[in-house]
C-alpha cells in the first residue's frame, strides 16, 4: 500500500469495509499495522492525524497503536485509543452480545435531549451477510435509532422502577434518508416528544433521532412505542400467540389446496 502525503489524515476502520479502503477512502486496521511495521509511513514529512471510523474496537486500536510506538512513529503518525467511543452496557440496548451494540458515549443533554455516538463493531450482526459498496446500509441506522430509543427508556425514564422488568412494544418506526452515510463518525440526537410516565402501567413515547456525519444531517428516525410493566403483558402475550395459532389453522382449513 502506498501511504497518504503528510497533509491527508488517515482514516482507520474495520477489516470488514473493504470496499471503503480499497477505494482509497480509509486504510483497514489490520494493513495499517502491518504497513507501520514494514516502514511504509517512515518517510512521512510531517505529523498525520489518524482519525477512528467504525469497525474498530479496543483491541484493535491497541495493537495499531502498539505498531506505531514500536515504529517510533507517534509524532508522526497522531493515533490516540481515547478517540474510540466507550460503548453502553448490553443491558441498556437489550442485547446480550456486546459486538451487537450501536451506541457509545451516551448522555443526557437536555430536559428532552439525549445524544450519542455511533459506534459499529467489525463483526456487527447487520454486517455479517451484507455489505455492498463503501456507505453503511440503512438498517444500520434503523437498528441505531431502535437501541437509542431503548437507551433513553433504560438509563433515562425507567430509572424510578429498578427493579421492575418491562416489555417495549413499537407502535411505529419511520425513517427517511437524506444522503449516504460512511464507516466514519457519526453523532445521533433524540428528541423526546412525548414521554408519558405518569401511569407505569401505560407508558407512551414518541421521539425522533438525527443522525449527523460530518456536520450534516443523514437521515432521521421517528420512534413511537408502549411501554408496559412485563408481568402484565406477558399473559396478553401468550393469548395473542393463541389466538395466532388458532387463526394459522382455521386460515389452513378455509383455503383450498393447490392444484385441485
Amino acid at each position: 500500500m502506498n501511504p497518504p502525503s503528510a497533509a491527508a489524515p488517515i482514516v482507520l476502520v474495520g477489516d470488514r469495509f473493504d470496499h471503503f479502503s480499497g477505494a482509497g477512502l480509509g486504510v483497514g486496521v489490520t494493513g495499517f499495522a502491518e504497513a507501520v511495521g514494514r516502514g511504509d509511513y517512515d518517510d512521512l514529512a510531517g505529523p498525520v492525524q489518524v482519525h477512528l471510523g467504525q469497525g474498530l474496537d479496543e483491541a484493535a486500536v491497541a495493537e495499531a497503536g502498539e505498531a506505531v510506538e514500536r515504529r517510533g512513529l507517534a509524532r508522526q503518525l497522531l493515533l490516540d485509543p481515547r478517540d474510540l467511543p466507550t460503548p453502553v452496557e448490553t443491558r441498556a440496548v437489550h442485547k446480550h452480545d456486546a459486538r451487537n451494540v450501536l451506541l457509545a458515549d451516551f448522555e443526557h443533554c437536555g430536559p428532552y435531549t439525549f445524544e450519542a455516538s455511533l459506534r459499529l463493531h467489525n463483526d456487527n450482526e447487520l454486517l455479517q451477510d451484507h455489505q455492498a459498496g463503501a456507505h453503511l446500509q440503512g438498517m444500520v441506522l434503523v437498528e441505531a435509532a431502535r437501541q437509542m430509543f431503548l437507551a433513553v427508556c433504560e438509563l433515562a425514564y425507567l430509572r424510578p422502577w429498578p427493579d421492575r422488568r418491562f416489555s417495549f412494544l413499537l407502535t411505529q418506526v419511520d425513517t427517511k434518508f437524506e444522503r449516504l452515510v460512511f464507516p466514519l463518525p457519526m453523532q445521533m440526537r433524540l428528541t423526546a416528544h412525548r414521554a408519558d410516565t405518569e401511569n407505569v402501567n401505560r407508558m407512551q413515547f414518541d421521539t425522533e433521532t438525527r443522525f449527523v456525519q460530518g456536520g450534516r444531517e443523514a437521515a432521521t428516525t421517528r420512534v413511537a412505542a408502549m411501554v408496559r410493566p412485563l408481568d402484565r403483558t406477558t399473559p396478553v402475550e401468550l393469548r395473542t400467540a393463541a389466538t395466532a395459532i388458532a387463526a394459522l389453522e382455521k386460515a389452513k382449513k378455509a383455503r383450498p389446496l393447490a392444484g385441485r
